[in-house]
């Protein structure tokens, strides 16, 4: 089954392509199968509706293609996000699906003509410039070699940069138990500042010889530096008069009793406390924040007292505090990917006839699984740089607790290990946990022979390269590698990635501004064909401090060996 992930989508056009792809899914299978008919009918109604929300880049790209090529084009995208279901458990983001549909556009004539990517020019048109294949393979390779922990933003062409902009709050004013500029999303969010409560621990008064003098107090300010106190330096603070409560051991004892006036209220109560009833009195300014309470008979020094008071924005609006949004962007920029390719006329020829293979389509295909798996072991290897930061061990024992536990029992326990550093990569990031595991053959071995209750396979057949193992816990996606983790006799590594919630805040950001293209290479004197591959993306850590810290490294010591 499918696995729904929520997203967030703040940037226009990618809430448009998530909403066009749910759509175009609906009216192309109405019963449960391809239709090309019911497809073509929805992208012609689409188009022709001034308040359609087609893509503006795929409506270029089927206008160009025309006829048969808009069924292509469709059915390669449906395709695409198929075979991305298969291979990782649930569907692909928007923003992967965006990045196809740019990629689809970057070949062409429009985008030929904006930014001269080939021949194309005011004289002659790219004479291939239109076939629907080219299209059709951009999409199904952005779709189909997508990296599930990653997120994509399309790089301008003209350019060869993306734009990453990430909005941040600040507090505008030293208030509460903020100061200027400090930051607050993620964590820091939730401590006292928009809030007119002020809560203040109070002093108890002591003479020469430590003994309680029944004197209590404290100020309360603009200032709250601890959940306890107020910052004493920090200036006091107009106050809502006859609001202010008196607490001792967190029950409230005491009020205000002057709803009106300025200066000094009194305030009046009464607690009990192991059968000795004690008198509260004394005052509150409501000017200054002052407090000057009593207590009759003297309260002992370890009896915590709490004043709570509010602030009276309307008699003093220059404390109201301010939130301050703003926008940091950061610049990805496009590096190029290139490689050739030739054969011979005999050994193409001596192929074909005795082995009915063509070298030229072969040497393509491992240009692609090439570029597709290098790209993905590179980010690896970034996540792995970053997983220094996040890095616990795991003891599994396995000599010590083999009596004891059986190997389910010991792996069960990994699970509040694993949630540790989950939560500890959400509140670094200030956005997301762990989703994505990266294992060795051990590690993976192991995990297969857990119960279902613990581990579920995905039911993909074991490969030389990156694939899917299955769902650990119930939520997260277990990936074998054969690089980057390293394993031993009785050692191994996990590689711990997060997938955050939207484009902006994922550790690694990706993307094309020139699509893979194959370009045949012409033949010479010695009869070599061939072909030359050629790419133009980026492959990035996040720039954001914050959100960059999107991996984690769980080494695992003494394993079942």
């Amino acid at each position: 089954m499918t696995k729904r992930v929520h997203q967030d989508y703040f940037k226009r056009e990618t809430a448009e392509v998530s909403q066009f792809v749910a759509d175009l899914k609906d009216n192309s299978a109405p019963s449960g199968v391809f239709d090309s008919a019911a497809a073509e009918d929805f992208i012609t109604e689409s188009a022709s509706r001034g308040d359609s929300k087609m893509p503006e880049k795929l409506a270029t790209v089927l206008d160009e293609v025309g006829g048969e090529g808009k069924i292509k084009v469709t059915r390669a995208i449906l395709d695409g996000i198929s075979a991305f279901e298969g291979q990782h458990g649930t569907e692909p983001s928007a923003d992967v699906i965006e990045q196809a549909i740019h990629s689809a556009y970057a070949t062409t004539d429009d985008a030929r003509r904006r930014f001269h990517l080939d021949s194309a020019s005011s004289d002659h048109h790219d004479q291939i410039s239109l076939q629907p294949n080219r299209a059709v393979i951009a999409i199904l390779s952005a779709i189909g070699e997508a990296i599930p922990f990653a997120h994509y933003l399309p790089a301008d062409i003209g350019s060869n940069e993306a734009i990453l902009a990430i909005m941040t709050h600040d507090a505008g004013s030293t208030h509460g138990a903020y100061a200027e500029g400090a930051i607050m999303d993620g964590t820091h969010s939730g401590d006292s500042y928009i809030s007119s409560s002020r809560v203040h621990k109070c002093t108890i008064a002591v003479d020469g010889e430590g003994e309680p003098t029944g004197a209590i107090t404290g100020k309360l300010t603009t200032v709250q530096d601890s959940d306890e106190t107020c910052a004493p330096a920090s200036p006091g603070v107009k106050l809502l008069r006859g609001r202010s409560i008196v607490y001792v051991n967190g029950l409230v004892v005491g009020k205000e009793v002057d709803s009106s006036g300025t200066g000094n209220s009194t305030v009046s109560g009464t607690t009990v406390i192991e059968g000795t009833t004690y008198l509260i009195g004394g005052s509150i300014n409501t000017d200054t924040g002052a407090i000057a309470l009593t207590s009759t008979p003297a309260l002992p020094v370890s009896v915590p007292v709490h004043v709570e008071g509010f602030i009276d924005y309307e008699r003093d609006p220059s404390v109201t505090p301010r939130i301050i949004s703003s926008v940091k962007t950061f610049r990805l920029n496009a590096k190029p990917w290139r490689v050739i390719t030739q054969q011979t006329i005999d050994s193409r020829t001596q192929m074909a006839n005795e082995l009915g293979l063509d070298p030229y389509s072969e040497s393509v295909i491992a240009i692609q699984a090439q570029f597709g798996n290098e790209r993905h072991y590179e980010t690896l290897l970034k996540a792995k740089r970053l997983a220094q930061n996040n890095q616990v061990d795991f003891d599994f024992d396995w000599d010590g607790q083999k009596q004891e536990k059986t190997l389910a029992q010991i792996w069960g326990d990994f699970a509040s290990i694993l949630a540790v550093v989950s939560q500890q990569m959400a509140i670094d990031t200030m956005n997301h946990g762990i989703t994505h595991i990266y294992v060795g053959k051990n590690i993976a071995a192991q995990f297969m022979s857990l119960p279902r209750e613990l581990f579920v396979p995905s039911g993909v057949v074991e490969r030389p390269g990156i694939f899917r193992v299955g769902t650990l816990f119930g939520r997260y996606e277990v990936y074998y590698t054969p690089k980057v983790v390293v394993e031993g006799d009785t050692t191994a590594q996990i590689l711990c990635i997060g997938r955050a919630t939207d484009v902006t805040r994922n550790p690694f950001v990706l993307g094309d501004a020139v699509p893979p293209t194959v370009v045949p290479l012409a033949v010479n004197q010695d009869l070599k064909t061939g072909a030359g591959f050629y790419a133009r993306n980026f492959t990035s850590v996040n720039p954001h401090g914050p959100s960059a810290r999107g991996a984690a490294m769980i080494n695992v010591k003494n394993l079942r060996h």
